[in-house]
């Protein structure tokens, strides 16, 4: 018995001494306090799309570009307007486009947070259900820059798959009805639609790594203002994050964060006490302030932001300048570093 207890306490020894130790994980060093600028234009129609991992931008022409974008991933279902232009768009109620019309139906736009439930072509699907699956018909307004009878098509989703939308499109009059296919790519976040020239599939943001968010003009509600009120609805400049690829972040401003800790003393170490959101405008536009005496736009202060991408990497992030150096508005000027 004596011999077996010892066998069994040097067996237990050698199985212990070639247990592996555990590896401390080591977290990288912080990166570089980065700086970038990026113009959108003289009348904003560029897009600036931003990496902050790989510290590149994209810019994009896109005002004019595209009226539509179609999630890409293979369960994508949800529709967004181009809200650079301030689209609306209805419900019509009714599967037939050539009796469809939009006489007293209530015009939405897609909010800037980007939630689910906020867009203006909505849940399609949950009435396209007892339909064959083909949606009602939309009304959709493409914007007040767009003149004559283009401004206004008739749209309806007739099924989509895990590799496409098959969409239908046409004149309010009916004339020009367009059946056709808007393909799916799970590398991009969306895929963006023009009506322009009997429709046409177009290429507007880099594939969904590559960006993080985007600098954009979009369409902001002032519910302050009544309904009836041009000043309800006003294209503001601003940044929203990529969604579709799980990036989060997170508003820094003092008074009004919890913990609040100063830009150049914030490091990894605080991360734990912030919460994050995939709220679309946690960016925003109301970094900067207009004061109409001075007509001139000013900086929030004591404001800056926190990102965390799709691997997991927080970056710190706060807006520098809103003007070029000749003093024109809307060259964005900022600076971030990985935390």
């Amino acid at each position: 018995m004596k011999t077996k207890l010892i066998i069994l306490l040097l067996a237990i020894i050698t199985f212990s001494s070639c247990e592996k130790e555990d590896t401390a994980i080591v977290l990288p060093s912080p990166g570089l306090l980065e700086h970038q600028s990026v113009s959108l234009g003289a009348n904003f129609e560029y897009q600036a799309y931003i990496s902050l991992g790989n510290n590149s931008i994209v810019t994009r022409d896109y005002m004019h570009a595209y009226d539509l974008a179609f999630e890409a991933s293979s369960h994508g279902t949800r529709v967004y307007l181009n809200n650079a232009r301030m689209m609306f768009a209805c419900n019509t109620g009714l599967v037939d486009m050539t009796i469809a019309d939009s006489t007293s139906k209530h015009w939405r736009f897609d909010q800037e947070k980007l939630n689910p439930d906020s867009t203006a072509i909505g849940n399609w699907w949950i009435t396209a259900a007892t339909n064959n699956n083909i949606s009602n018909v939309f009304y959709i307004d493409r914007g007040a820059q767009i003149v004559g009878n283009d401004r206004y098509k008739k749209f309806q989703i007739l099924s989509v798959t895990n590799q496409k939308y098959r969409i239908r499109f046409s004149n309010c009059d009916n004339n020009g009805i367009i059946d056709m296919d808007v393909p799916k790519d799970s590398t991009y976040s969306l895929m963006y639609l023009s009506f322009d020239n009997g429709g046409k599939v177009v290429q507007i943001a880099p594939p969904k790594d590559q960006w993080d968010f985007v600098f954009t003009r979009y369409t902001h509600e002032y519910f302050e203002y009544p309904e009836s009120s041009p000043y309800r609805h006003y294209t503001v400049t601003g940044a929203l994050l990529n969604v579709w690829n799980d990036v989060q972040g997170c508003k820094n401003k003092l008074d009004s964060t919890p913990n609040y800790v100063v830009f150049d003393s914030c490091n990894a170490n605080y991360m734990s006490q912030y919460s994050f959101s995939k709220q679309g405008d946690i960016i925003g536009y109301d970094w900067k302030y207009y004061v109409i005496n001075d007509n001139h736009y000013y900086l929030t202060p004591n404001l800056y932001f926190l990102i965390e991408d799709k691997n997991g990497f927080y970056y710190k992030l706060r807006i520098l300048d809103y003007y070029d150096p000749q003093g024109n508005r809307g060259t964005v000027t900022f600076q971030y570093q990985r935390m």
